[in-house]
């Protein structure tokens, strides 16, 4: 995961190059194999390296061709042979040439349209001098970010917000609006303008480009999913087949790395299956990366300790998954840095567990991580049972919807029937009753809303961002719609950002075999009843992975349970994060929480609570005092990395 940023003083100003320089200092963590700048009159651009792929041994960044366009690139190209088919006899390009090279030849054969024939995990910034342009664009599903802010007179962009605050010149303000749609509703809000929690600061959409002229800036969608797409294919082994062709291409193209890579593996059906298919694709192509295995442990007998789960997969494959003992819980620990990093009020409830555990996968070689992440959500949604009722299949769904909480570990039975008549009802609701309806649904007592201790002011901005929900994606069907609302969502990309953030500030870049982009259209496109089979929820997935995975993992209908661990940790961690939250903190000075109110209240985490609501509403408290404490001091020092 490298680091990239840039600016342009459209109105001719020469480029302050010590300004570039701060800029990519503040970058440093993501790319340490290489530092590289370059200016072309009043454009400048800076890249810190990080040599994942093969072809990027010798690769310098910004890159630039013979026309005098450059380009800095983070990321990775999974349509390499497709474009070297096109673009190696006609441009020059060799066949070890790294995807930068690769961007910049498509550009010179496809001009602005260059975005929609790359096919990856991507940010890149191309500018053309004899053209006057600059293009930013991102991936077709967001997963590496690129930020930008427009001043008068100036451009500047990067792949962190930390690089752009590096020129002192642009205010450094959070977004109040964006800040209480997080704490409050999980970031619900519609937005097609990229805000992020630091106002005046914007993202590149997923699969958006962004054009920078002298004239303006202007932002376009260049790719989308087709909701006019289905596959119907004649029998139900003939998806599973092609789910595996997809599944195993995905995780594939995350195993190119001249390092080795870690699969972050617990006793779930969704890690081991990229584990358990990339150990044998390594065996099967000795040019792919060397596969290490890394999970870790809890005390035995917790109902998040998973570890007897691991040994049929050791058993099988004759390997040994390293194991990262006693990790310590909680969130205290190096949580300012966490959210310098992460560029939001944002804490996972584990994440002292969580960055001593991706400091231990780093320290065993690996520079690429795939995860798990996001399985549950692209592998199942409970929306199919509307699709069997539309079929008039009345009783499969409600039968159905009775089963699956245990497949689920939900352990309110009724939990699945109630929301598939909460779906119904939305399925007979005028779109123009929504946004009062949800409204109407998220409205209590202020006292009730303030419990976690926030303002009036805070809680208000909040209930008017649930009403500026998206649009229901309304030409899919009511499965594809759910999953397409779930990959399109603000809290999805946001999730995506941090956690790669997190993983950069550990020296890893972190993928997620389940997002990728052609796996994604074919669970998009394939019937509900088909990707959960007589109430099996990821049955393609389970039915794919015979052979490959376990069948103890594959068909067991449980899942692990961290609600102990998340409340024992937050809990010896208490008087730490309640002391900082007193009248004279940040988040008290700026309006956040109410003044004096007593924070204890509902609030005290117990080990033995059913849920980590009181856990992770005060994670969210400590999260934002930090990120207040970090960002927004009373007097603002450069960022760090750029002394």
């Amino acid at each position: 995961m490298s680091g990239i940023a840039g600016l342009w003083h459209r109105d001719g100003r020469p480029v302050d190059v010590a300004l570039l320089d701060r800029m990519g200092a503040t970058l440093a963590h993501r790319g340490r194999d290489a530092n590289g700048t370059a200016v072309v009159e009043s454009h400048g651009m800076v890249c810190r390296l990080a040599r994942i792929t093969p072809e990027s041994a010798h690769e310098t960044q910004p890159a630039r061709d013979a026309t005098g366009a450059m380009v800095v690139f983070d990321g990775r190209l999974d349509n390499r042979e497709d474009l070297l088919r096109v673009l190696r006899g006609e441009n020059g390009v060799s066949r070890d040439a790294p995807d930068s090279a690769l961007v910049l030849a498509a550009y010179r054969r496809y001009g602005e349209a260059v975005p929609e024939q790359l096919l990856g995990d991507f940010a890149f910034a191309l500018f053309a001098p004899a053209q006057q342009r600059l293009l930013l664009a991102t991936d077709a599903i967001g997963l590496r970010p690129l930020y930008y802010h427009v001043a008068p007179g100036t451009f500047l962009f990067a792949s962190e917000i930390k690089a752009i605050l590096a020129d002192r010149t642009v205010p450094a303000a959070p977004d109040d609006d964006v800040v209480a749609d997080l704490l409050l509703n999980g970031l619900t809000a519609a937005d097609a303008e990229g805000l992020t929690c630091f106002r005046g600061i914007r993202s590149v959409l997923p699969a958006h480009v962004v054009l920078v002229t002298p004239e303006g800036v202007t932002s376009r969608r260049y790719w989308d999913f087709d909701p006019g797409r289905q596959i119907r294919l004649p029998r139900f082994e003939d998806y599973v087949d092609a789910f595996r062709e997809h599944f195993t291409r995905s995780v594939q193209r995350r195993l190119r790395s001249a390092a080795p890579v870690g699969v972050s593996v617990s006793g779930g059906v969704d890690s081991s299956a990229i584990f358990c298919v990339a150990h044998v694709l390594q065996h099967s192509q000795p040019d792919l990366a060397e596969v290490i295995g890394a999970t870790y442990t809890f005390p035995d007998g917790s109902k998040a300790d998973e570890q007897q789960l691991l040994t049929p997969i050791e058993n099988q494959y004759g390997v040994r998954i390293r194991r990262a003992d006693h990790l310590p819980g909680g969130v205290t620990r190096r949580a300012r840095e966490a959210v310098w990093h992460v560029e939001a009020p944002a804490l996972d409830p584990q994440w002292n567990r969580t960055s001593a555990f991706l400091s231990y996968v780093r320290e065993t070689g690996v520079r690429v991580l795939l995860t798990g992440h996001w399985g549950d959500q692209v592998l199942f949604d409970s929306a199919y049972l509307v699709e069997l009722c539309r079929r008039g299949r009345w009783s499969a769904a409600w039968s159905q919807a009775g089963a699956l909480g245990a497949w689920l570990s939900v352990a309110d039975a009724s939990h699945f029937r109630r929301e598939l008549l909460r779906r119904l009802a939305r399925e007979i609701v005028p779109d123009a009753l929504v946004p009062f309806l949800r409204r109407v649904r998220r409205t209590r007592p202020f006292a009730e809303r303030s419990i976690a201790g926030y303002s009036k002011s805070v809680v208000r901005r909040a209930w008017l961002a649930a009403g500026r929900r998206p649009a229901p994606a309304a030409r899919f069907g009511p499965l594809a719609r759910s999953l397409y609302s779930e990959a399109r969502s603000r809290y999805h990309v946001h999730c995506m950002e941090w956690n790669g953030k997190a993983a950069a500030m550990h020296g890893l870049e972190m993928a997620f075999p389940f997002l990728d982009r052609d796996l994604l259209t074919f669970q998009l496109a394939t019937p509900g009843d088909m990707q959960v089979r007589n109430g099996v929820p990821k049955v393609l997935l389970r039915e794919a992975m015979k052979g490959i995975v376990p069948d103890a993992i594959a068909w067991r209908a449980s899942k692990a349970d961290f609600t102990e661990v998340v409340n024992a940790g937050v809990a010896d961690d208490y008087e730490q994060i309640i002391g900082s939250l007193t009248g004279r903190s940040r988040a008290a000075q700026k309006g956040y929480i109410a003044v004096g109110h007593r924070l204890e209240h509902g609030l005290r985490p117990l080990p033995s609570s059913e849920t980590t609501l009181a856990s992770r509403a005060l994670v969210d408290l400590f999260a934002l005092e930090m990120w207040l404490q970090e960002w927004f001091p009373s007097d603002r020092p450069l960022p760090r990395g750029t002394a």
